[in-house]
């Protein structure tokens, strides 16, 4: 079995137990998420000279502190990982206790988990020193398997080379940087990008750019770029008429249409997701609204079929499509 599938194997049993992870302790987090995690990565979680539990991490102020797990190689560690439970979030508190025991040995790999969030880190800034932000993050639940699975499988056993997985991590890092800043001025043009645009010699504006021009100029950026990348980008106002029935697909043949249809569904989705946003992604047989939270997290996309109208609803992490009727059916689903 490939690895890929493999993995797409373990997320559906966690789909399974999902509901029940808000009481775990850190104790099941580890036997029912992350032990089976690295078990699909190929190590022997039962072999302690490969996947040693409670590996002994001494720090200067203090002797005997603990690491929850330790991926070995010869007898030296080569990935730490820390473990909490799956309702915990992962704050720098968190991180502080892994910065400690990175530097205490000559690892370049920390992962620090609570079986839902990975976060992967390394010393990308300055040597033996655990960077404060990971290079690689994914939500197994809120992410699409899709986009991080290759950098997963980096990490298997038989793949594993730290020489490799670090130099990906320099330009995964900088990536990361550029998809997320380019996200974020798509929705809202920085001062720096707007600034950046009028000082081509091609506007010419002859004067010292000032914080009225720059702002008078940010909507203009905004649909300029996303008229370049091939989107549409909108928020939903708090002033946009809700439709609370049934009636929302129930127009005549005649008179639907892929705007109709994308129109009324966000008015739905309004009243479940306050403040989303979507990026609109047309093509010659469908409409696709990729959704987000306030918070800039996708949480999937819906496909509006051009032939028959149809709309499929996908949710981020799981691969089920699921056919959107009526209202009842967004509200199941979304």
């Amino acid at each position: 079995m490939t690895f890929e599938k493999k993995f797409e194997h373990y997320l559906s049993k966690v789909e399974k137990i999902r509901g029940q992870m808000e009481d775990f302790t850190e104790e099941a987090t580890k036997t029912a998420l992350i032990m089976p995690f690295f078990s699909v990565l190929g190590y022997d979680v039962f072999d302690t000279n490969e996947f040693m539990p409670e590996f002994t991490c001494d720090v200067a102020t203090k002797k005997g502190e603990k690491v929850d797990y330790a991926i070995l190689k010869d007898g030296e560690p080569i990935i730490i990982i820390e473990a909490k439970r799956a309702g915990m979030k992962l704050q720098k508190q968190q991180q502080g206790q892994l910065f400690r025991y990175f530097s205490t040995n000559r690892c370049r790999i920390a992962i620090l988990t609570n079986g839902v969030i990975y976060q992967f880190f390394s010393d990308l800034n300055a040597a033996n020193i655990m960077d404060d932000e990971p290079f690689l993050s994914f939500n197994i639940f809120e992410d699409d398997p899709s986009i991080y699975i290759s950098s997963v499988k980096q990490f298997c056993k038989e793949e594993f080379d730290i020489k490799n997985v670090i130099s990906k991590a320099v330009f995964q890092k900088y990536a990361t940087v550029v998809e997320k800043t380019l996200k974020q001025d798509l929705l809202n043009p920085s001062d720096e990008i707007v600034k950046y645009f009028l000082s081509r010699p091609e506007v010419k504006t002859g004067n010292r750019i000032t914080a009225q021009m720059i702002e008078k100029h940010r909507e203009t950026t905004r649909l300029a770029m996303q008229k370049v990348f091939g989107v549409n980008i909108q928020e939903v106002s708090d002033d946009m008429e809700y439709c609370g029935n049934n009636e929302c697909f129930s127009e005549e043949p005649e008179t639907q249409s892929v705007q109709s249809i994308s129109e009324k569904l966000q008015n739905i989705l309004r009243g479940i997701i306050p403040d989303f946003s979507f990026i609109s992604e047309d093509s010659a047989d469908y409409c696709r609204l990729h959704i987000y939270t306030s918070a800039n997290k996708k949480i999937g996309n819906v496909k509006i079929l051009k032939s028959d109208f149809s709309i499929q609803w996908k949710k981020t992490g799981n691969q089920e499509l699921h056919i959107l009727k009526s209202e009842d059916d967004i509200k199941n689903y979304i």
